[in-house]
């Protein structure tokens, strides 16, 4: 940071010494370095090695700025090389965080070592092929003409866009069939690697913004950076969550509408940006009426997109289950039971799902099903005499509990 700092007041201008930038990636780095110390406390140790090399390679960013910044200002030999590697350096902090939301997946880690020979092969294609036409002159890569760009970088950057697109939409697809007790666990898994193709897209529109829109090119690589600090920190928030069995609802929630919001909001501004420029010369109301019909749509569609995913992935929250009684005297009948048993069973006999149960009591799915076996077992409720053995334990607990219909 001092380093471009030094160089920002030298007169070295363009966005990768902005401040603002600088600060946004030193920032997320340090954010995401904050998470990984509290996975470590939790235990988690494996996910929090994850977390630490995705704020790495924020910082590694940063880094290989004020080495090509400084090698290009003295006229380096080096200078060349520099500029490549931290032109295709944009893919690597998005693939680590996609690296991690795929390892932390059971059924989808065993991709994640095919994935990181795929983008690092495609990082390593880019890096010795890229150059820039005018280095660090006021902004080199939002315009493609200010880039050598030969036909194997423009493949390189395909395939690491449709990767990152794939393994997003696969680990979507896995989180809309897994059970409804690790639906939210599984979901801002995804949510995390859905992050990495909303910042390629990011990063493309800032091209866009620039022409056919008027945003400074400059403006419009500093936002991209600020995106790229936020969408990681965002990014490895989601995936300490997924991991915390303590995670809350209303926590998953804003997470999850936080993702969705950063869709919506680039939406909104390449929506803006093509409107504008469209209907600029039909004059300022007609164009200022249309741009607020288009944020008003993507508003609606965000809104909408939200509660229904929420909803979808986020199971009850405890209020909306009824409360287990108090661990008092048994009911008759029941002395069997273990008091964590009978509160299970409390709570079947409300309607509770297993899901909803292990929520409300701070539980595993795994180890309520354990005490459902022990209390059908305790019950004399066997399991081949073709009875709802669930249905006979509520009327059970009701019958004993004196509260039966």
């Amino acid at each position: 940071m001092v380093t471009l700092t030094v160089a920002r007041a030298g007169g070295t201008g363009g966005y990768t010494t902005h401040p603002i930038s600088t600060l946004a990636l030193a920032g997320g780095a340090v954010g995401i370095a904050l998470l990984s110390r509290g996975m470590a406390d939790r235990g988690d140790r494996t996910g929090s090695g994850r977390l630490l090399a995705l704020a790495v390679a924020l910082l590694l960013y940063l880094v290989l700025s004020a080495l090509a910044v400084v090698a290009v200002t003295t006229g380096s030999g080096a200078a060349s090389l520099l500029v490549g590697i931290w032109g295709a350096w944009w893919p690597v902090p998005l693939a680590v965080l996609q690296f991690s939301a795929l390892s932390a997946r059971p059924h989808a880690h065993r991709w994640s070592i095919l994935y990181g020979i795929l983008v690092a092969s495609a990082v390593g294609a880019m890096a010795p092929l890229l150059r820039s036409a005018h280095p660090f002159a006021g902004h080199p890569p939002a315009a493609p003409d200010d880039w050598h760009i030969s036909a194997a970088t423009t493949a390189a950057t395909v395939l690491v866009s449709l990767v990152m697109l794939t393994t997003a939409l696969l680990l979507a697809y896995g989180a809309a069939r897994v059970p409804a007790a690790e639906r939210t666990s599984a979901t801002l898994g995804a949510a995390a690697a859905a992050l990495a193709p909303l910042l390629i897209v990011v990063c493309m529109g800032t091209a866009v913004a620039d022409d056919p829109g008027d945003i400074a090119p400059t403006a419009g690589s500093v936002a991209y950076l600020v995106s790229m600090g936020a969408g990681c920190l965002l990014g490895a928030a989601a995936l300490v969550a997924s991991t915390d069995e303590t995670t809350s609802s209303p926590k998953a929630r804003r997470l999850l509408s936080g993702v969705l919001g950063g869709y919506a909001a680039t939406g909104v501004t390449l929506a803006v940006t093509w409107t504008g420029a469209a209907l600029g010369p039909a004059g300022p109301l007609l164009s200022g009426l249309a741009v607020a019909a288009v944020t008003a749509v993507i508003g609606v569609a965000w809104w909408w997109t939200s509660s229904m995913l929420t909803r979808f992935a986020v199971p009850s929250s405890p209020a909306d289950v009824p409360a287990a009684p108090p661990n008092t005297q048994p009911p008759p009948g029941l002395e069997l039971l273990s008091p964590r048993e009978r509160e299970v069973l409390a709570l079947v006999a409300a309607g509770a799902r297993d899901a909803a149960i292990a929520e409300c009591l701070h539980l595993s799915p795994r180890t309520v099903e354990t005490h459902l076996r022990r209390i059908f077992t305790k019950l004399g409720l066997e399991s081949d005499d073709g009875r709802n053995r669930r249905l006979l334990a509520a009327r059970a607990w009701l019958e004993a509990t004196g509260t039966d219909a």
